[in-house]
């Protein structure tokens, strides 16, 4: 088995889902009573889903695939099923051509500039990009916080969340049909539901690891 798998989500149908940052911080509180955060480390994606009951037969799909995982040994890659491309081209008739052209913009972590899109093609908030990075060629997904329009030039300045971490380049591709992250199941998982022994729905929760 080659991980990550790439087909998880394909080998079913989700039908509840949640796609959320989970944040790596702690609270601490002054003498004076004043309560502050620390962050310890870049925020992960979390996703938990549901499938919709299938036939037993085709349910079988994604109960060997997730038990391929061997729990949380292997991983898979997983993205936002709500929102696979971006808002404002939501058929996804277009080609991933876009790379980065500068880091820190505005002197922020959040900021990126992209290039390469055709004039008008619009990032709007909530939509997801995604590259890869570092000597190992880790995914990154971040969601656009503040987005726009590629101007006449092709160029794009856009805030993303979570910050991007060391390791990113000018020049790599970007993705904007389904960007992905790696992922690994949490422990834990539940076995799958059993409907009149004639449909079957699973569970199950993952994190982003970098």
């Amino acid at each position: 088995m080659i991980y990550p798998r790439s087909d998880l989500f394909d080998l079913c149908k989700v039908r509840d889902t949640a796609f959320w940052p989970m944040h790596r911080q702690e609270l601490s509180r002054t003498a004076g009573g004043r309560t502050q955060a620390k962050d310890l480390g870049s925020a992960l994606w979390r996703v938990s889903v549901t499938t919709s009951p299938a036939p037993l037969a085709d349910a079988a799909d994604i109960e060997a695939a997730l038990i391929s995982l061997n729990g949380s040994v292997g991983s898979f890659l997983a993205h936002d099923v709500r929102r696979p491309f971006p808002r404002a081209h939501a058929a996804g008739d277009f080609d991933d051509v876009a790379t980065i052209t500068a880091l820190d913009v505005n002197d922020s972590a959040f900021g990126v500039r992209l290039a390469g899109m055709p004039e008008g093609f619009t990032l709007s908030v909530g939509d997801y990009l995604g590259f890869e990075y570092g000597p190992n060629q880790t995914r990154a997904l971040h969601m656009v916080t503040v987005g726009g329009l590629f101007d006449p030039a092709g160029n794009l300045d856009v805030e993303v969340f979570p910050a991007i971490r060391p390791g990113a380049q000018i020049g790599a591709a970007v993705t904007f049909k389904r960007p992905s992250c790696e992922m690994i199941l949490e422990p834990g998982q539940q076995a799958p539901v059993i409907t009149e022994f004639v449909a079957s729905s699973v569970t199950f929760s993952a994190i982003q690891i970098i």
